[in-house]
C-alpha cells in the first residue's frame, strides 16, 4: 500500500511541468505586425521638441559669376551683359575694319570714336562681372557681317557700315531699357542708365553721318539694300535719283 502511494505522488510530479506549459484556454488568433509610424518629413514640428529653424532664403549675387544654373532661364542682367559684351566686341573689330576700308575721313573718325567708346564699355563690363565665363565670340551672325563687309570698300562700305551703327546702337538703347526696367542688380542697372546716352548720342551721329554719305553718293544709296544690313531702318534715308 505505502508503495503505491510513492508511485502515485512520483508520477503527479512528472505531470506537473507539462500542465504548467500548456494553455490554459483556446490559442488567440495571431495578429499581423503593427507598422511603425511614418517618419516626420522635414520641416514638419515635432509633439514634445523644439520646431526645426526655418531654412534660410536663396541668396542672389549682385555680381560676379551670374550665370543660370543647368535648365534655368536667364535673367535681364545676364541676358544684357552677355549682348553687350558681344555688341562691343563686334563694335571695335568692326571699327577696326572701317579704318582700312572706309571711303572717307569722317566714317574713319566715327570708327575711331566707336573703338574708344565701346572698348571703354567692355573694360567696364568686365570688372563688373569678373569671374564669370564671357560669351563666345565672335558669334556666328558676326563673322558673316565682317566678311561681307569686307568685300566692301568706299561709299559701298561707309553706307553699309553706318546702317549697320544705325541698326546696331537702336538695339542697343531697347536692351539698356529693357534692363534698366527689368532687372535686378543694381550696378548692373547703373551702368546701362550711365551709358544709354552714350548709345543715344552714337545713334545720332551715325544717321547724321549716313545722310551725309547717303546725299554725297546719292546712286550708291539708291541701289537695292545689299544682304549686310538688310532693309534699311525707317531713320535711314534713300536718296533718289534726279
Amino acid at each position: 500500500m505505502r508503495l503505491v502511494f510513492v508511485l502515485s505522488a512520483l508520477a503527479a510530479l512528472a505531470l506537473a511541468p507539462a500542465a504548467a506549459q500548456s494553455p490554459k484556454g483556446p490559442t488567440p488568433p495571431s495578429r499581423p505586425p503593427t507598422a511603425p509610424p511614418p517618419a516626420p518629413s522635414p520641416g514638419t514640428p515635432v509633439p514634445g521638441l523644439p520646431p526645426p529653424p526655418a531654412a534660410a532664403p536663396e541668396t542672389r549675387p549682385q555680381t560676379g559669376a551670374m550665370m543660370p544654373a543647368p535648365h534655368q532661364a536667364r535673367s535681364p542682367d545676364q541676358v544684357f551683359i552677355a549682348e553687350a559684351l558681344r555688341a562691343g566686341q563686334n563694335e571695335t573689330d568692326l571699327a577696326f575694319l572701317a579704318e582700312q576700308k572706309a571711303g572717307s575721313e569722317p566714317v574713319r573718325e566715327f570708327a575711331r570714336q566707336m573703338a574708344r567708346d565701346h572698348g571703354q564699355a567692355n573694360s567696364a563690363l568686365n570688372r563688373l562681372t569678373e569671374g564669370a565665363p564671357p560669351p563666345d565670340l565672335p558669334d556666328a551672325e558676326h563673322r558673316r557681317i565682317f566678311e561681307a563687309l569686307s568685300n566692301l570698300s568706299g561709299p559701298e562700305f561707309d553706307i553699309e557700315y553706318l546702317r549697320l551703327q544705325v541698326q546696331a546702337h537702336q538695339r542697343m538703347a531697347q536692351l539698356m531699357e529693357y534692363v534698366i526696367g527689368s532687372g535686378a542688380d543694381v550696378q548692373v542697372q547703373r551702368f546701362a542708365s550711365g551709358a544709354l546716352p552714350k548709345v543715344f548720342a552714337h545713334l545720332a551721329m551715325a544717321q547724321q553721318l549716313l545722310d551725309q554719305v547717303s546725299m554725297q553718293n546719292p546712286q550708291v544709296a539708291a541701289a537695292p539694300p545689299r544682304k549686310v544690313s538688310g532693309m534699311p531702318t525707317l531713320q535711314t534715308p534713300r536718296a533718289t535719283l534726279n
